[in-house]
């Protein structure tokens, strides 16, 4: 009697673990993003409905957008759940937001379980499009990456000129000093032959 009773309870356990039992037939799912719900702009993003119900499929709705609603057939996997995988994107400011997922039987489709517990999708910052300064109203002087060498070129040219010049300059200055003194003693000498010559 009491071995019967002890073996009744390890089969009762054992079964327990394998398949919970779930007194709700519209037991609400789970909603999860597969990789993250951090998404670039521009991307994909895979949101994962999954449940141990045997639903027949599920739906996902965003909040805020009655419109919004997408819905797919349930497929087995492995661990014995069932679950429906939708795929949003490309990412933008206007498709993120808060998602749930509902499970519901073919045979009533208009009765729904419960909704999932919210999942909010965002567009990561990091790679936002490039915003222009307020100064600036051309995208192309911001895009484009500028070119600093026609730039150096000049102003080494504008450089080496300004060189030649002063350097023409100063030979002119001191040739003409050069030339002022030879005139000089040479008046000079001058000067002395006629006082000599007049003694």
């Amino acid at each position: 009697m009491i071995f019967t009773a002890i073996a009744m309870l390890c089969l009762g356990l054992t079964l327990g673990f394998r398949s919970p039992v779930l007194a709700d037939p519209y037991s609400k799912p789970r909603l999860s993003a597969l990789d993250s719900h951090v998404v670039n702009a521009g991307g994909n993003v895979t949101l994962q409905c999954i449940s141990w119900q045997k639903y027949d499929g599920f739906i996902l709705i965003k909040e805020g957008e009655p419109k919004f609603s997408r819905t797919l057939d349930s497929h087995y996997i492995f661990t014995g759940h069932l679950q429906a995988m939708f795929s949003l994107g490309p990412m933008t400011s206007r498709n993120m937001g808060t998602f749930r997922c509902y499970g519901f039987y073919k045979r009533d489709p208009q009765k729904l379980s419960m909704p999932s517990d919210p999942l909010e999708v965002h567009i990561s910052e990091a790679v936002e499009p490039l915003r222009l300064s307020p100064n600036i109203s051309d995208p192309k002087t911001v895009l484009q990456p500028q070119d600093y060498t026609k730039e150096n070129l000049i102003r080494i040219g504008v450089s080496v000129l300004v060189l030649v010049l002063l350097g023409i300059f100063l030979y002119e200055d001191q040739h003409s000093q050069s030339r002022i003194q030879y005139t000089a003693s040479r008046e000079k000498s001058e000067s002395v032959k006629v006082a000599e010559t007049s003694e």
